[in-house]
C-alpha cells in the first residue's frame, strides 16, 4: 500500500477516519469493486458507495471527507495502472455522491 498524498486534505487524512478509509480502499474487495465498476464504464466510487456507508456510517457524508475519498480513489486507481478518463460523471445509483471521476485502463 502506497502512502497517501493528501494535498489540501492533510487535516482530514491524518485522523483515524482518514487513515481507516485509506486502508479500506486498499482492501481486495474494495479494489475489485472499483475495478469492476470502472470496467462497466462507470465512476469507481459509484459501486463503492453502499460499502463506504456500511463501513463508516454518516461520518463519510461530510463534504471534506467525500472529497478526500475521491482523491484517495484516484491515487489507488492510478497505482493500479488506470488513468483519469473524465471528471464530474453523474452517479446513477446511490445517495452518497452526485458526481465522481471515471477511469480507464489501456491495454
Amino acid at each position: 500500500m502506497n502512502k497517501f498524498d493528501p494535498g489540501t486534505f492533510s487535516d482530514v487524512s491524518s485522523t483515524p477516519l482518514g487513515e481507516a478509509i485509506w486502508t479500506y480502499l486498499h482492501a481486495e474487495s474494495s479494489i475489485a469493486c472499483m475495478e469492476t465498476t470502472t470496467y462497466l464504464k462507470r465512476p469507481a466510487l459509484e459501486g463503492l458507495q453502499p460499502h463506504l456507508l456500511a463501513k463508516f456510517g454518516d461520518e463519510i457524508r461530510a463534504d471534506r471527507v467525500k472529497r478526500m475519498t475521491g482523491r484517495m480513489v484516484r491515487q489507488v486507481m492510478e497505482s493500479r495502472g488506470y488513468s483519469l478518463d473524465q471528471t464530474d460523471v453523474g452517479i446513477r445509483v446511490g445517495d452518497l455522491y452526485r458526481t465522481a471521476a471515471r477511469y480507464t485502463k489501456h491495454p
